[in-house]
């Protein structure tokens, strides 16, 4: 494409963002995301990881890893949901089985969520013998259902879980802030302590190439990184511009994460490339 007319495609999609700039800060404002680096992983049986899902020093869910010993092969991947904070997933008799959501499917309340304890995320007894949705899997969602003070609202976590049920990653999460609205799987939107930098940053694709503009004086130090739905990073660099154009050509139709840190803050914006 030739360089005056993708000048020309940014001008236009500039003036479309500078327009809907405030309508679209507000709405990422609402999703809260929180990145668990480094990843946690659990390979010791009785090992769990407590889930604040909102950081508000309350746990709201918990993960555990079983692992038989002696001769027993059981192993097993399980979720607990806090008082009536509920996990997305179908019962099957007197069994539980959470969902292993696929990025972008959306948790509302059209699905069936189940409160208790010990709910069966994979369970693993032998290459004959094992259930659950999430045995094998990589970068699914469970979807959750919790409250904070009387309030409903509506979040997700990412995790792996080992082919034999003896292993869980859990990668991050995020939380919609407002009461009863649904959230996108791996819907990032706006992160701890990124207001002040969402306030004075523009980011919006154009065709292949992701533009970021700020508007007040550029951020010293600043560095983008961009990440595709699975979370592989793409593109890693220093913005030394008042605004970058960066060009992802090679890469294919779809969404795309993209963080700014700065010193203690870090803005995530989804885009979507053409």
């Amino acid at each position: 494409m030739p360089t005056s007319t993708l000048n020309k495609k940014i001008k236009s999609y500039s003036a479309l963002a500078g327009s809907i700039a405030l309508m679209s800060s507000q709405a990422d404002a609402q999703v809260i995301y929180t990145d668990i680096n480094p990843d946690s992983t659990a390979t010791i049986s009785g090992t769990s990881f407590n889930l604040d899902l909102d950081n508000g020093g309350v746990v709201d869910f918990t993960f555990n890893l079983t692992i038989g010993t002696g001769s027993s092969t059981s192993q097993g991947v399980g979720v607990s949901a806090a008082g009536t904070n509920a996990v997305a997933g179908s019962v099957i008799g007197s069994y539980t089985y959470p969902l292993a959501l696929n990025n972008g499917d959306t948790i509302k309340s059209t699905l069936q969520f189940n409160v208790g304890s010990s709910q069966s995320m994979a369970s693993y007894f032998g290459s004959s013998y094992s259930y659950g949705n999430w045995l094998g899997v990589a970068d699914k969602y469970i979807g959750l259902q919790f409250y904070i003070g009387t309030q409903l609202h509506y979040g997700w976590a990412r995790l792996d879980v080992a082919a034999t049920a003896n292993q869980f990653t859990i990668k991050d999460y995020a939380y919609n802030a407002t009461p009863n609205e649904y959230i996108i799987a791996g819907e990032m939107g706006v992160g701890i302590n990124e207001n002040e930098l969402m306030a004075a940053t523009s980011i919006y694709s154009a065709e292949k190439n992701v533009i970021i503009s700020f508007l007040k004086d550029q951020p010293i130090n600043a560095v983008v990184k961009i990440s595709n739905a699975l979370g592989q990073e793409i593109y890693n660099g220093s913005l030394i511009e008042k605004e970058t154009s960066i060009n992802l050509s090679k890469e294919k139709t779809g969404i795309y994460f993209v963080t700014i840190t700065n010193k203690n803050s870090v803005y995530t914006k989804k885009v979507y490339l053409r």
